[in-house]
């Protein structure tokens, strides 16, 4: 039976060996032979001396997971996939490795291994995999630039339509300011000519209630004294005038806010006073804070004036302070501290609330442009994207955290130069976020 085996493997274009049980090479044929880069005489005296298979072709699983030995004790045909070996002559091989128990009668039990050469086959689809795996590469690039394209467009349109709203807006209110300032204007410059005409007045009464009149006319004109409450009129007028006084110098005050706000100042930079702009922006979102929430201002002496776009860090103000304001769910705080930096050469201004903070989901994304935890058609989600983008424009930094006893704070550091691509404020710099909400 061993010679029609031997008969059967010559002609195999497979190397094939024989081997008995303790895998001593009983047989190989010749395509064995050209695997091993043995020359016949070498290959044929290391089996004529009882070599291992190991011995004359050893492959990567001879020593520890031998193929033969496990068909051997377990009865039955086994087979592995893509098993390296190494040529005498260097070169490694790939091989699918197939060991067969085969009893050739009266006790006599041999193992034949087959070796099929799948090198230039792992060679190829390695080859392919490189080719596919650059392929995948190029194709995740291209479609990570098609998003990054994609979104500079959605931000470079949100810049856009927000900058026409904002230069719309600002027109609409240097047009109300300016309505709004001629009656006050009127108003304010009567009262001191109503004043005057009421101590006249009360000046001619007081004359008339010293004369002596006749007995009818004091009558009566006692009688007109007590309908019109003058004693209390002597004693209120003034009060009334000073509050119309007051009121007028507020609304004054008011529309002066509205006008400087307004000015955006183009793409010129100016040197600006922080302080002003922080308190003018206070002013005008004091409806948000009145009888609710207390203002803490911590203004450091010696602020120095920056050179900005006054408008853009006007704004940026203006979008943090109304997200504190609206945090604030019920009474609390905001505190405002402005200092000096690096000797002078930065002011950081730094917004503190007693809010419930920045939760967690949008701490990461607070500035991703159109991200906002406020309600539908509460919220744009562009408010702190734009103040991120103005503050880097200015060549500044935005940072933003939870208090370790509550609220949130952002940190505003500009330099006292900014650079020349402020002119165009949030046009200019790399984009990129949104909003307490």
């Amino acid at each position: 039976m061993l010679e029609q085996i031997k008969q059967l493997l010559e002609g195999s274009v497979d190397a094939a060996v024989v081997l008995d049980r303790d895998r001593r090479v009983l047989y190989y044929n010749r395509a064995y032979e050209a695997s091993t880069g043995l020359r016949g005489r070498q290959l044929a005296q290391k089996v004529a001396a009882g070599a291992h298979c190991y011995e004359v072709f050893p492959l990567e699983i001879c020593q520890h997971d031998c193929l033969g030995c496990k068909a051997r004790d377990a009865g039955r045909a086994l087979r592995v996939d893509e098993i390296k070996a190494v040529r005498g002559d260097g070169e490694e091989l790939t091989f699918i490795v197939a060991a067969v128990p085969v009893s050739l009668g009266d006790g006599v039990n041999v193992i034949i291994e087959t070796y099929r050469d799948v090198t230039a086959d792992v060679r190829i689809q390695r080859r392919l995999k490189v080719l596919l795996e650059r392929e995948r590469q190029a194709k995740q690039s291209l479609e990570e630039v098609v998003r990054e394209r994609t979104q500079e467009l959605r931000q470079a349109q949100a810049s856009l339509v927000h900058q026409e709203k904002m230069s719309s807006l600002g027109r609409l209110v240097a047009g109300i300011a300016h309505e709004l300032n001629n009656p006050i204007n009127f108003v304010y410059g009567n009262v001191d000519f109503l004043g005057q005409y009421m101590e006249d007045l009360l000046g001619l009464v007081q004359q008339l209630d010293a004369a002596t009149l006749p007995g009818e006319i004091r009558v009566e004109f006692d009688d007109a004294k007590r309908r019109i409450e003058y004693e209390f009129l002597v004693e209120d007028w003034r009060k009334l005038l000073k509050s119309i006084r007051a009121g007028a110098e507020r609304t004054a005050s008011i529309v002066q806010d509205l006008k400087t706000f307004s000015r955006t100042g183009g793409g010129e930079l100016q040197e600006t006073d922080l302080v002003a702009g922080i308190e003018t922006t206070l002013n005008l979102i004091a409806p948000l804070l009145k009888n609710r929430i207390e203002v803490r201002r911590r203004f450091a002496p010696g602020v120095p004036r920056i050179l900005c776009n006054a408008g853009h860090v006007n704004q940026v103000f203006m979008n943090i302070l109304t997200n504190a304001a609206q945090a604030i769910g019920g009474e609390g705080w905001i505190e405002v501290g402005v200092r000096p930096l690096d000797e002078g050469r930065a002011v950081e201004v730094a917004i503190r609330d007693s809010g419930p903070g920045i939760g967690s989901e949008a701490m990461a994304k607070i500035t991703d442009p159109f991200f906002t935890t406020k309600d539908v058609g509460e919220g744009t989600g562009l408010g702190l994207w734009i103040s991120e983008n103005i503050v880097r424009a200015h060549g500044g930094t935005m940072k933003w955290r939870n208090r370790d006893d509550g609220g949130a704070e952002f940190v505003v550091t500009l330099p006292v130069r900014a650079p020349e691509s402020a002119r165009h404020g949030i046009g200019a710099g790399e984009p990129r976020g949104a909003v307490h909400g």
